[in-house]
């Protein structure tokens, strides 16, 4: 649970401290500027004012974001601008700040799938009539296995020598839709095909994050893989977290 919550907390904290270290330099900068008022033109008028609007900006929208993890914002149109300055805005500052401190780039990438799951289970949590995606990578399957599942998972033989078959019983269990995808275009043209309004995607750290920025618009929850033998080959996945994730959305 600490652990949990430590892989969780990062992103926000990054991305809080960046601002109040934005916040600390336009207070400064216009502090200074207002000894000498009197004596402003028109331009810096304007240019001191603007940056006193943008940075009230940019920290009254993350703190809407921080509540969209507790509460649920009944327009979707503010949902989507939310979503949008959070992965083109505050994903960068964080990553940003990650850099600044010397910090390994997968518990970054960790802590915003994290931050992001928190939000797409506040907003979109026991919907009836959803379509659900569950989409997984393709290196869960073991390697000498002469079925090669792409796609539809219903083609699996759950010979059981990997967790294929277990996520096939779990999808007909639970009635949703599950695929394998061998890369990043076929993950698109299966959720294209399908058209979820929610997707539980399996992957490794990179995938992961490139694909719910990619696909920013559509309620993405994330699971990591795990990688006994390296990655890429014969991943497994904590089925736990699988069944989690389908009880929250079912």
């Amino acid at each position: 649970m600490k652990k949990q919550f430590f892989s969780v907390m990062k992103f926000p904290v990054y991305v809080s401290i960046a601002l109040i270290i934005i916040f600390a330099i336009a207070f400064i900068l216009v502090y200074q500027a207002y000894s000498v008022l009197l004596g402003w033109s028109l331009g810096k008028k304007i240019l001191y004012t603007g940056i006193i609007v943008v940075v009230a900006w940019l920290v009254s929208t993350w703190l809407l974001i921080l509540a969209s993890t507790t509460k649920k914002f009944k327009s979707a149109g503010f949902r989507i601008y939310l979503k949008w300055m959070l992965f083109h805005v505050y994903y960068r500052i964080s990553r940003w700040m990650n850099t600044i401190f010397f910090q390994r780039t997968s518990t970054f990438r960790e802590s915003f799938l994290n931050f992001n799951n928190e939000i797409i289970l506040t907003n979109h949590s026991h919907i009836p009539g959803k379509k659900i995606l569950l989409l997984l990578p393709h290196c869960l399957q073991n390697s000498k296995c002469r079925i090669r599942v792409t796609a539809n998972i219903i083609y699996c033989e759950e010979c059981g020598k990997c967790d294929v078959a277990a996520l096939k019983k779990m999808s007909l269990e639970n009635n949703v839709q599950a695929a394998l995808a061998s890369g990043g275009s076929m993950a698109r043209k299966v959720i294209k095909d399908f058209d979820p309004d929610v997707v539980i995607a399996v992957a490794c750290h990179r995938d992961l994050i490139e694909g719910v920025r990619d696909a920013w618009k559509l309620p993405i929850f994330a699971i990591l893989n795990e990688r006994p033998n390296g990655p890429c080959f014969e991943t497994t996945v904590n089925l736990a977290d699988v069944q989690f994730a389908l009880n929250k959305f079912i």
